[in-house]
């Protein structure tokens, strides 16, 4: 028997879909009333339940697009009956399991089964109230800087009043000015310091209840549950990546002092410093068509996949099945344009693979962002491309996890730390001198995409030592059982001497952000990922694309992306800093003097 349906489900084929519904509830009763299971029939469930997942977090996806109320008591049906999910446990609780990795595969679904104790809903809910008012806390701030911007003649209108006080920055040609600009607007940014420090201490707080009511020492102890390296080989790593981007930051300010004039806090100067290397040129813009066929190109070459254009009903998305060798691997999806409801870009995989006894279920990604539908033609800017390099990253890497079974094929099995790793290394394609090629361009334009990749190296550079600092600030906080954020940061003030150089202000919104809030300690994960794909990409900038392969030692060499009992090479924190500075063209120092 296989389970194997990737299509769409949209309006016109709700009705199917339905039945679809229809026939695995009525296949999962009948199997519940079996007196007991084998694994063949464990692996049924896996399936169908994966199948279930898949269609409503393709439908939750799309809900832009489609309605699909009719089936929400389906949903309900399969994963808020309190008696069928009671039946199933007591299903999966009466066998064990030979293969070892379906036992662990049935310890997991036990796991999920089972209910949250009264305690865990009241901490779950005492978080959700956190978050809420962390957020309005950042809400206010923006409101209090929208205000600032119009007492300066300047209306942002509904847009990010951070960024219109950048381009207002940039063009303040005197340093006197610019620089009394930067001290109102992190006063105002300040004025609520305290009230966001407090609700996310009491967040820490919180999880250092939880991790300890079920036996961790620490909240990072519970999160490195998740990970394949130790707390000394995250703080190791850490702590040499702030040492790093300490020294990246002081020549970044060096570099902006020269060329503005400026003498303190040279970052508040950032934007003029771009402005006057640039020139004021315009940045062009790009064909997503020209991006999604250069990314299959890359893709073909380095891991010998095909894709093939799959028709939809939605103008609104793009579908690529993929196979290798003629044989089919998965598909992705890609949502791209903005729909007023998604804040973010993003990858999820919303199905997992399964390939056990018979069962056949092939991975689904999707990949959601939210770029300006607005331009004529499919045009998308140099940080569209950049976005959609990385989640593509993350869309092949979810494709080519090799475990068999749904719980433990996702990129969620994968150790944190090594999640970025694949898409930070695509998102460097957006560097590769071939992708002006790719693009077709003409001499102008091709200035231009040089133009767009000097300002992205650059504002990588500005936020080293902000990612850094970031990292460090959550996993001590998190290593700790009662220091609070205000008293972590002056020790790791003093340690690395960020004095002059930021403040903890800089660092508190990071905290409400999804991967801090899921796994508290381990933002240590994208700087990882940033070494790793920075040593793996910094020699295939000299390669051609056709020349980067063969496939079969990509896959070797990325051979941890796929398979969490690999281990996790810890990567020279250096090689960030080195891509950026001295590989990415015209970001290294001297750039302003050329």
């Amino acid at each position: 028997m296989t389970f194997d349906r990737i299509g769409e489900w949209d309006q016109e084929s709700l009705a199917d879909t339905e039945c679809h519904l229809h026939s695995m509830m009525e296949r999962l009763r009948a199997i519940l009333a079996m007196p007991t299971l084998t694994a063949a029939i464990f692996v049924e469930i896996a399936a169908i339940y994966n199948n279930v997942a898949y269609i409503f977090l393709y439908l939750e996806s799309n809900e832009a697009h489609v309605r699909y109320d009719e089936l929400l008591p389906w949903r309900a049906a399969f994963f808020d009956d309190a008696d069928l999910t009671e039946a199933l446990v007591r299903s999966i609780e009466g066998f064990r399991c030979d293969d070892l990795s379906l036992e662990a595969s049935r310890q997991n679904y036990l796991a999920h089964l089972r209910r949250p104790s009264r305690h865990d809903n009241l901490i779950a809910a005492r978080a959700a109230e956190l978050q809420t008012a962390a957020k309005a806390v950042l809400q206010d701030i923006r409101t209090d800087q929208t205000a600032l911007l119009r007492s300066l003649g300047i209306d942002p209108g509904s847009g990010d009043p951070v960024a219109t006080f950048y381009r207002l920055s940039s063009r303040t040609e005197k340093v006197a000015v610019r620089a009394k600009l930067g001290l109102i607007w992190e006063k105002v940014r300040d004025r609520r310091l305290d009230d966001l420090t407090d609700l996310i201490d009491q967040q820490v707080i919180l999880r250092r209840q939880s991790s300890a009511a079920v036996g961790y020492p620490s909240v990072l102890a519970r999160t490195l549950e998740l990970c394949r390296v130790s707390e000394a080989d995250a703080v190791r790593f850490t702590d040499r990546c702030v040492h790093g981007a300490m020294a990246s930051h002081r020549a970044l300010e060096e570099e902006i002092r020269k060329l503005t004039g400026a003498i303190d806090r040279p970052i508040d100067h950032f934007g003029n410093y771009v402005h006057r290397l640039t020139g004021g040129r315009r940045a062009p813009l790009f064909r997503l068509d020209g991006c999604l066929a250069f990314l299959a190109e890359v893709g073909r070459a380095a891991f010998g996949l095909d894709f093939v254009r799959l028709p939809t009903r939605s103008p609104h998305v793009i579908a690529f099945g993929v196979t290798e060798g003629g044989h089919d691997v998965g598909a992705i999806n890609f949502d791209l344009w903005h729909s007023g409801k998604r804040s973010s870009n993003r990858t999820t995989g919303i199905r997992n693979r399964l390939d056990y006894a018979g069962v056949v279920q092939r991975p689904v990604a999707y990949v959601s962002c939210r770029f300006d539908g607005g331009r004529e033609g499919g045009l998308i800017t140099f940080q569209n491309v950049h976005s959609l390099f990385h989640e593509f990253g993350h869309a092949l890497n979810h494709l080519l996890i090799v475990t068999r079974l749904p719980d433990r094929s996702g990129l969620e099995y994968l150790p944190l730390e090594r999640l970025e790793n694949l898409s930070m290394w695509f998102e460097k394609w957006a560097f590769h001198p071939e992708l002006a090629e790719a693009f077709a361009l003409d001499a102008t334009a091709r200035e231009g995409l040089i133009l767009c990749q000097q300002v992205k190296g650059l504002e990588y550079r500005r936020t080293h030592l902000e990612r850094a600092v970031t990292a460090a600030l959550d996993l001590e906080v998190h290593r700790h059982s009662t220091a609070s954020l205000a008293e972590v940061y002056p020790e790791l003030q003093e340690r690395y001497g960020l004095a002059n150089h930021c403040t903890l202000g800089d660092f508190l919104s990071s905290f409400t952000w999804p991967m801090f809030q899921a796994h508290p300690g381990a933002n240590f994960a994208y700087l990882w990922g940033a070494a790793d794909s920075a040593r793996r990409f910094s020699p295939v900038m000299t390669t051609s694309v056709a020349a980067v392969g063969p496939p079969h030692e990509v896959r070797r060499q990325f051979r941890s992306c796929f398979n969490f009992d690999e281990p996790s090479d810890e990567p020279d924190s250096g090689a960030i800093y080195e891509f950026y500075e001295k590989i990415v063209p015209g970001t290294a120092p001297g750039w302003a003097a050329a």
